[in-house]
Formats: C-alpha cells, structure tokens, sequence
C-alpha cells in the first residue's frame, strides 16, 4: 500500500511524528488517570477514617482560602468538642491541629516536617511498632500548667528523613531555634495518619502541640472531625452544627473532598492545561508534516494523476499515511503508559506511603485510544483538503 511504503520515505520525520503523537496520548491516559486516582484514594482516605463530619474555619481572604494559614482555625476547641460529643448522635469529636515545625536528631540540621496534634489515644491513631504516647494530662479544663509528656510519634518518612527509631530522642518545634530547646522520645511508629500529608509527619499529644505552635492563647486547632453513630444523620446534625457554630464550615465527607479539589484548582487546571497542550502540539506536528510533505511531492502527485490515479485515491493514500501514523502512536503511547504509571506509583508510595494511586482503567486507555484516531482523522481531512486545492494542470506542469 502506498501510505504504509510512505512512512519510509522520510524515517526520521515518521519517528518524530509518532513520538509527538506518543507522548501525547501518554500525558493524557497519565494525568487522567492520576485525577481519578486522586479522586478515588481521597474518598477511600475519608472513609478508612471513619469519620463523618469536618468543622474547619472559614477561609476570610485568598490567602485563608487557598494557603490555609494560622487565620482560618476554630477558637475554642475543647469546649465546642466537649459540647458536640453531648450530642447523643455522635460517637467521636476530637480537634486535630497542623502546622510545619522543625525537628533533629542531636548533633544534625534540623529539618521542617508535617507536624499534628491530635489525641493520641484517641480512635484515630493505630502504632505499628512501638507503644502509644501517655496520656497528656497538660491541659486541664482552662489552663495548660500540667507536665509535659515529651513523648511523639513519627511515621515511616518521618523515621527515614531524621534517621531514628522507636527510643531515640529528637528535638523539635515551630522554629529552628525553638527546635534545640525541646526534647521528645520517639515512642512509636504510626502511618495511620499519613495521608493528611506529603510529607514525614510527627504526631504530638495536641495540648501539647498547641502549646509549642502558640495555639493555646485561644484554644486553636485546624479543625474538629466527628464520627456518628449512624452515618444516616450526616446531613442533619451537619446542618445542626452549621447552626450553631456559623462562623465555622462544617462538611460531609463529600463536601471536604470537594473543598480540597477546589483548593487546589490551580493544580487541576495546570495538568489540565498540559494534557491540551500536549494534544494540540501532537496534532499540530503531524497536521504541519503531512501538509508539508504533499509541498515536498507535488512532482508525485502530477505523475499519478497522469498516470491515472483518481484525486480520491490519490488523497486517500497522503491522507492514509497521517492516521497510520497517529495509531502507531496511539497504541505505543498506551502501551507506555503502562511502565510509567508504576513508576509514578513507587515515587509517590515512596514520598506519601499511598499505594497504588495510579491505575490504569480500561476506559481511561480507550480515551488515549480515542484521542490517537480522532487526531488521525483530522490530519487525513486536512491532507485531503490540501489536495483539494492543488489544481490538476498545477500537478501536471510541476512534473
């Protein structure tokens, strides 16, 4: 077939073409399915948690709204947790609050960490070695003038970054400087809550983290989660909350997903924009080659239309040549697409401890398949519409 002998003319056009096409399709099928994959695990995360409801402070400006600083945090806490665990429809309500701090091994450069206070004997903390934190006993209804436990957790990250295990010591604290004049014993290994973040964490009893961020001038956390004793009343006593408290969010777990997403619009756009780009550069490549290379065979088409090869044929077989392209391209790129996913999902298992985040659904490949013969298709229609143009005696003369 003349489109298929075609693709030898020029090997290193041909390549070039369908590594575009290539590399297209693979950012397609690997950004979508890391969107989806996001979207899954993040649901799977809330409801591993077990947990129903979010309170959160609400954002004042762009900066609350999408850094989530200091401004947006719930005053208060122990009471509004003490008075939502009244209620007899909820079984849990504890505050978690976060914030990055700086934490070392004796004698090394301190290094900034994810750290969170929560109540570590609480339902969302499981140790995977070690033992749990003591109960802080810091905090005692309206004054933080109890001992200090000086206990932590770390998880996985955390103990590979610093170089520790369960019975080291570390120093740690908001600032560097605070850092060195705080010491903790490293009592467990926990990655229960490693998904609230990127990076290592340290867990510290959250009286006690509230007192080393400076939370507890007004009782700050970042925001309460509730479990209920039937999910079936998320929406009511979440509307209940929300009437109570007005100047603080509250959220089904649906509702927090979304808020996250949202915060992270820019991202989303981001790899959003690069998918497009990369399809319209892919397109654009071969579209620009194929017309360019009817330029260059001007002289063969005018001998095959004397010859007698009809103007369909003729444009059926340049046509032909940009969609075989695109399928070679197609395929190659979902067949790659398969190796990089895994090696995204060991890097980000690596960094985050989440497994599998990437898969590679059967429907997301049929996109990139899709996208492949819909590129093909626009760059047979643009050949035959060049063609088109060219007329006969034109073809005739240039021989």
């Amino acid at each position: 077939m003349l489109a298929i002998k075609n693709l030898f003319r020029n090997k290193l056009r041909t390549l070039l073409n369908i590594i575009g096409i290539m590399l297209a399709i693979i950012s397609l099928v690997i950004l979508t399915s890391l969107g989806c994959g996001l979207l899954d695990t993040g649901e799977q995360v809330l409801k591993d948690s077990s947990m129903h409801l979010w309170m959160k402070g609400r954002p004042v400006d762009l900066e609350t709204r999408y850094i989530q600083s200091s401004q947006a945090r719930i005053s208060d806490v122990h009471q509004i947790s003490t008075q939502t665990l009244a209620d007899p429809r909820v079984n849990v309500s504890t505050p978690l609050l976060t914030e990055i701090v700086y934490a070392h091994k004796e004698g090394e450069d301190p290094k900034a960490v994810f750290g969170l206070g929560v109540d570590t004997n609480g339902p969302l903390v499981t140790i995977s070695s070690g033992a749990p934190i003591s109960t802080s006993t810091l905090y005692n209804g309206s004054t933080y003038d109890g001992p200090f436990t000086s206990e932590v957790l770390v998880d996985s990250r955390a103990a590979h970054l610093l170089g520790v295990e369960v019975g080291d010591t570390i120093f740690a604290g908001k600032t560097i400087s605070d850092a060195r004049n705080r010491q903790f014993k490293v009592v467990g290994i926990s990655d229960s809550l490693s998904t609230f973040s990127l990076n290592a964490m340290v867990i510290f009893p959250f009286p006690e983290f509230q007192l080393i961020t400076g939370n507890h001038y007004h009782d700050s956390a970042s925001m309460i989660i509730v479990r209920l004793n039937d999910v079936n009343t998320a929406e009511q006593v979440k509307n209940d909350l929300q009437e109570q408290y007005p100047e603080y969010q509250v959220s089904t777990n649906r509702e927090f997903l979304n808020n996250i997403i949202e915060q992270n619009g820019f991202f989303i756009v981001s790899a959003s924009s690069i998918v497009i780009l990369a399809i319209v550069m892919g397109t654009s490549l071969i579209i620009l080659t194929m017309l360019l290379s009817l330029n260059e065979r001007k002289r063969e088409i005018g001998i095959l239309q004397v010859i007698g090869f009809s103007r369909l044929s003729i444009a059926m077989n340049f046509g032909f040549e940009g969609f075989i392209i695109s399928i070679i391209g197609g395929i190659s790129g979902i067949l790659l697409s398969v190796p990089v996913a895994e090696i995204i999902n060991q890097v980000v298992k690596r960094m985050t401890g989440l497994d599998e985040l990437l898969v590679l659904d059967t429907k997301i490949m049929l996109l990139g398949f899709s996208m492949a013969v819909i590129i093909g298709l626009l760059s047979t229609l643009a050949t035959i519409w060049r063609l088109s143009t060219i007329k006969p005696m034109e073809q005739i003369r240039s021989v």
